[in-house]
C-alpha cells in the first residue's frame, strides 16, 4: 500500500532574480547667461546578491496507517527553492526525533520523476547525495518520497515520525551569512531567513487497517464454454476494499499479467469504467508504469468506501 499527498501551495520566493545587475546615472539641467545644457553622473552599477532560502513541507493528507512490522512505507514531502536564485540541495532524513512511540528505519529517498505526485516503483528515481541533488530555479519545486521501514512489537494508535532535511549547497549558517562570488552570475550569496536550511516531520500512526483484494476470473473458451483451453479468454476481476478505523492512503493495485497469455488490449476497467492501457490522466495503465503489469491508482480509502473493482482481459496463447 503505497501513500496519497494533497500537493499544499509551496512557499514562493519574493523579490528580484539574483545575479541582475541594477544601473543608475543621474543628471541636472541647468542655464548660464539664457543657455541651457545638461550635466550626467557616473553610472553606478551593483549586482543583486542571491538569497539562500529553502522550504520543506509534508504533503500526506493525514498520519500515514501502517502496520507492525511493515515495509517500504513512503512520506511525501514537498522541497520549494524560496530564494532568489539556481539552488541545490542535499537531502537526509532523521528518524531520532522523540516524542514518539517508535522510530522508524529509513530505506531509501526517491525523487519524484514523472510529477504526477504519486511514488511510482520502477519510474521515479532513487536519491543519492552528491550525485543527483535535486536543482531548483526560483519558486520551483520537488516532490520527495521518504520511505521507512516499520518496527515489529507496536500498538494501535503508536506514532513514528520522519524528518525530511533539505539543506544548500551553496551555503548555509546564520541568516545573513555571506559566501563571496557563490551566486548566479557571480553574485555574492546571503542566507536568508531559513538558513539555508528546512525540515518537515511526517508521522506514520500504527493502525488496525488492512486492505483486502478478492480475485476471480470467468473463462470463454472459444466453443462457447469454459474451459482453459488455447484461445480461451480469462477474464480477471479484483475487488479491493478496506477494513478498520485507519485511511489506507493512496492504494496502488499491480497485477503482472499472467505467463503464457497476452493481454487483450482496451479491457482494463475500474468500477465499469474503462481505463486507457497508456499510462496517462486516468487512473491505470497496462505495461505503462511497470512492463507486463496491470497498475492501477485506488486514491484513498476507508472502511466506508465502495468496494473498488477491477476487470481486465487476456487470452491464453
Amino acid at each position: 500500500v503505497l501513500l496519497v499527498l494533497l500537493l499544499h501551495q509551496p512557499v514562493l520566493a519574493v523579490g528580484t532574480s539574483a545575479g541582475i545587475d541594477i544601473s543608475n546615472t543621474a543628471s541636472v539641467d541647468y542655464a548660464i547667461a539664457g543657455s541651457s545644457s545638461t550635466a550626467t553622473s557616473n553610472t553606478v552599477t551593483f549586482r543583486v546578491d542571491e538569497k539562500l532560502d529553502v522550504n520543506v513541507s509534508w504533503q500526506d493528507a493525514a498520519n500515514v496507517a501502517v502496520g507492525t512490522p511493515d515495509a517500504n512505507q513512503v512520506l511525501t514531502y514537498l522541497l520549494t527553492n524560496t530564494g532568489n536564485g539556481d539552488d541545490s540541495y542535499t537531502l537526509n532524513v532523521q528518524n531520532s526525533l522523540g516524542g514518539d512511540q517508535f522510530e522508524p528505519v529509513l530505506v531509501d529517498i526517491y525523487l519524484d520523476t514523472n510529477g504526477n505526485g504519486i511514488f511510482n516503483p520502477g519510474v521515479d528515481t532513487l536519491y543519492n547525495a552528491g550525485i543527483n541533488d535535486p536543482v531548483l530555479g526560483t519558486d520551483a519545486s520537488q516532490v520527495v518520497f521518504v520511505r521507512n521501514n516499520i518496527p515489529a512489537g507496536q500498538v494501535t494508535g503508536d506514532l513514528g515520525n520522519s524528518q525530511l532535511v533539505a539543506t544548500s549547497n551553496t551555503g548555509s549558517g546564520i541568516p545573513g551569512t555571506a559566501f563571496a562570488n557563490a551566486g548566479d552570475n557571480s553574485s555574492d550569496a546571503i542566507v536568508g531567513t531559513s538558513g539555508g536550511t528546512s525540515n518537515a516531520i511526517g508521522t506514520y500512526e500504527i493502525a488496525n487497517t488492512n486492505v483486502g483484494l478478492v480475485k476471480s476470473v470467468v473463462i470463454t473458451d472459444p466453443f462457447g464454454g469454459n474451459q482453459p483451453v488455447t484461445g480461451a479468454t480469462m477474464t480477471y476481476s479484483i475487488d479491493v476494499s478496506v477494513a478498520g478505523p485507519g485511511v489506507a492512503n493512496n492504494i496502488v493495485f499491480t497485477d503482472p499479467l499472467p505467463a503464457n497469455t497476452t493481454y487483450t488490449a482496451n479491457t482494463l476497467t475500474l468500477n465499469a469504467t474503462a481505463l486507457t492501457d497508456v499510462a496517462d490522466a486516468d487512473a491505470g495503465d497496462v505495461a505503462g508504469t511497470t512492463p507486463n503489469t496491470v497498475t492501477v491508482n485506488l486514491g484513498n480509502l476507508t472502511q466506508g468506501s465502495p468496494i473498488q473493482t477491477i476487470t481486465f482481459e487476456v487470452i491464453i496463447n
